[in-house]
């Protein structure tokens, strides 16, 4: 009995943590996003909040963003031209704890003394967000914005890179294709 309630509580703790992203997309309502065709990135200021200034992480999240994009049907602006679109990005990632109860929080042993009472199981993690924003750059107005946050595992591991990219192609999956 007692080790069926430890796979119980384990199988909780890796359900909790393998959930799907939580992706929230906000679109101007006036806006006509099929009309764009180019893109460019924006440069965030190094010391606003949010910035991603890890070099790498920048490098993969621009490529992972504009790999989106292009399937989408937006290109790449011709280099020393800006796009239509600006595409500014933006996110934190901070550590988090579960922590799931285990045993029987009572007075009363019923399996006659074979299980201890109460006691706990905690599982660390990392939970990520990022902001995706794409501005019309002739107005200078947001159009397009994209919130997502996903539970990650230390580091850069390709576990968590996969699950970037599987939230950015859920947040995608709405953009209208350009005209």
């Amino acid at each position: 009995m007692f080790a069926r309630t430890l796979l119980v509580a384990a199988g909780l703790l890796l359900a909790g943590a393998v959930t799907a992203a939580d992706v929230q997309t906000t679109v101007e309502p006036s806006a006509d996003l099929a009309k764009y065709r180019t893109f460019s990135f924006l440069e965030s200021e190094p010391k606003a909040k949010g910035a991603i200034t890890d070099k790498r992480a920048n490098e993969r999240l621009r490529y992972m963003i504009a790999q989106h994009l292009n399937k989408s049907g937006y290109k790449p602006a011709p280099p020393g031209k800006p796009g239509d679109l600006g595409v500014l990005f933006s996110g934190h990632v901070e550590p988090k704890q579960r922590v799931l109860m285990t045993g029987r929080p009572g007075p009363y042993s019923y399996d006659w003394g074979r299980t201890q009472l109460g006691g706990e199981s905690v599982l660390d993690y990392r939970e990520g967000t990022l902001f995706v924003d794409l501005v019309d750059l002739s107005k200078n107005q947001l159009v397009w914005r994209t919130r997502f946050t996903e539970a990650l595992t230390a580091g850069y591991s390709e576990e968590n890179w996969k699950k970037v990219d599987k939230a950015l192609g859920q947040a995608f999956k709405g953009l209208p294709k350009p005209r």
